[in-house]
């Protein structure tokens, strides 16, 4: 696996986790472009013992200091019907087991990992000394407020993704039996902080059994991103 190209096979049984942009769910991140990545996916994993986690970052959006009853009943609504089109899709088209589908909120991962609060604790006082750091965050805002609101947006994403690289949260299973790999898939570039944290060990990288620990997939770009192999 050579960063930059992208995966022939992947090898074992695990997980491909799809973080849903709530942002996304009418437009590159649709139903219909979401089994577009099933398909494709399916055609490079070695067994039939895997599952698929759909995560929504619902959960982050209440960082905004603009939200609102309304706006709540909003976002619960285009979970709701993206997540059930999906399900339509699979039921319909036959290609893959349905209860190997599980549909989460971000807030699974903050509720079911002990280290969420440590390691936010740990990127938040880096974001308040770190120049280099608060210039990542500054790209990876594309434009928005360098405001707590956001900042604590682009953390708590970062908190869970290196939460779930490495293992630190189980997941829930039907046909994954070893959890071999997990690998995160987006329609688009990593985070230039997330990218800063892994290269400069500032969340705990432990040994874990998951082979995509450092990287992240575009699938805009159908290409594999080593953090360490990242400039």
């Amino acid at each position: 696996m050579k960063s930059g190209f992208d995966i022939n096979k992947i090898n074992g049984d695990g997980y491909l986790i799809i973080p849903l942009s709530m942002s996304n769910l009418a437009g590159k991140q649709n139903p219909k472009e979401c089994y577009k990545v099933l398909e494709y996916f399916f055609k490079k994993l070695e067994t039939y013992s895997n599952d698929v986690i759909l995560l929504y970052t619902n959960g982050l959006y209440f960082n905004s200091e603009e939200i609102s009853f309304e706006k709540r009943k909003k976002t619960n609504e285009q979970m709701i019907n993206h997540s059930l089109e999906i399900r339509r899709l699979i039921e319909n088209k036959k290609q893959f087991m349905p209860r190997a589908f599980h549909f989460l909120p971000m807030d699974y991962v903050i509720l079911n990992s002990p280290q969420f609060t440590q390691f936010f604790k740990i990127l938040k006082k880096l974001e308040l000394s770190d120049t280099k750091f608060k210039e990542c965050i500054l790209i990876d805002l594309n434009g928005r407020k360098y405001i707590e609101a956001n900042i604590n947006f682009i953390l708590e994403e970062l908190a869970i993704a290196h939460i779930l690289r490495q293992q630190l949260v189980e997941l829930p299973k039907t046909l994954v039996h070893s959890d071999m790999w997990r690998l995160i898939v987006y329609p688009g570039k990593y985070l230039e902080s997330d990218l800063y944290q892994w290269k400069n060990k500032i969340l705990p990288q432990n040994k874990c059994k998951n082979i995509f620990s450092g990287s992240q997939y575009d699938f805009h770009q159908k290409k594999i991103f080593s953090f360490d192999e990242s400039q």
